[in-house]
């Protein structure tokens, strides 16, 4: 690392190229669109709440404390004309997905109408979709619909279709990173030229409590309920709701900009003695420093960076020691690092859009 490398932050752009975020929607716990959430964060809410009446039955070794959102079971069907009956097939995910991608898409100056028959790529980040037991096994009533309304792939292409969307249409699962994948493969669609835009969402949904229990009893969730990244006395998370949407387009193309990503990069760990949900310091480490080196900005000018800082006690450490290998040798200023999760919980595969959100 080039320690006389500038520390002035980087604002410009290069050619009009670029691709930026320039519509944005989603909601969050205790927080129904990016406005409260802003407010939330800014007075310093503590977004995680008591769990009241969402279980059927209780266990000794269930967190009581969870990141919930509101209105979960509202629908505005009448807007994209989809019928009562049809409306009830669909996994609440999905039907939160086509209203946050229309806010998405308005946000960023453009009528959706606009979009029909474009080659807009939708790319969802997801992985568990906690009702999919209740809608497959369960209610018999609905003449097999629920098949559609619960799969993982209706996530996107009923975007695409509500929508009249052409282009590439797919789900990404690569557990907690699964939006910021959904988000790099949009990125290349778009520098690529298979695609003029892209919209990117996610959703995270906590209705079973089986699926908590198993996160409880891989030891990774806090017994008291509280998620403190990077704390001393850190002992797990706490699992939290999250839909989110963003547009990302050409920044010569945008009406506004929220985010410039000048170059996306991702890589995996391999294999590691310790297992596959042990993370590699040494890995996160090459894969921050290569991106700053492709992407020809000095690490130098960051001011603060978004962390995962899940709370764990094996991810936490080796997320902080990657961060100073890459970033923090030979500087000369402080860099602040902080973790959304501290507010709101662990939203899991939609995890980014809440880092997203908050340093929007």
């Amino acid at each position: 690392m080039d320690s006389t490398a500038t520390s002035e932050p980087w604002d410009d752009f290069v050619s009009g190229e670029e691709i930026v975020i320039s519509g944005i929607a989603g909601r969050f716990p205790d927080s129904n669109n990016m406005d409260q959430l802003r407010e939330n964060l800014f007075n310093k809410i503590d977004l995680v709440t008591e769990i009241c009446g969402r279980w059927k039955r209780d266990y000794v070794d269930l967190p009581k404390r969870m990141g919930i959102i509101h209105n979960f079971d509202k629908f505005d069907a009448d807007f994209f004309g989809i019928s009562s009956q049809e409306a009830h097939t669909l996994a609440p995910e999905i039907r939160m997905l086509l209203e946050h991608a229309s806010e998405a898409i308005m946000d960023a100056g453009i009528n959706p109408k606009q979009l029909r028959g474009k080659n807009t790529a939708v790319i969802i980040g997801s992985s568990f979709c906690e009702t999919q037991s209740k809608f497959l096994y369960e209610d018999l009533e609905m003449r097999g619909l629920n098949i559609i309304g619960c799969s993982k792939s209706t996530m996107a292409s009923m975007l695409s279709y509500q929508l009249g969307l052409n282009g590439p249409s797919y789900v990404v699962d690569t557990a907690c990173s699964s939006t910021l994948y959904a988000l790099a493969a949009g990125y290349r669609h778009i520098m690529s030229g298979e695609c003029e835009d892209a919209i990117i969402g996610t959703a995270s949904g906590c209705f079973h409590a089986t699926i908590n229990l198993q996160f409880a009893r891989l030891g990774v969730l806090s017994p008291t309920g509280y998620c403190k990244p990077f704390d001393t006395n850190a002992d797990g998370y706490v699992r939290s709701e999250t839909v989110g949407v963003i547009y990302v387009q050409k920044a010569k193309n945008a009406k506004r900009i929220y985010a410039i990503c000048p170059h996306i990069k991702t890589n995996s760990d391999g294999y590691k003695e310790e297992g596959i949900t042990y993370p590699s310091t040494k890995i996160q480490s090459t894969l921050l420093s290569e991106y700053y080196q492709e992407c020809g900005i000095s690490p130098f000018c960051l001011e603060y960076f978004e962390a995962h800082g899940t709370a764990t006690k094996i991810g936490d450490p080796q997320e902080i020691n990657a961060i100073y290998n890459a970033l923090c040798k030979d500087r000369k200023t402080p860099l602040m690092i902080g973790s959304v999760k501290s507010n709101l919980g662990h939203a899991e595969p939609a995890s980014g859009f809440t880092q997203i959100a908050k340093v929007k």
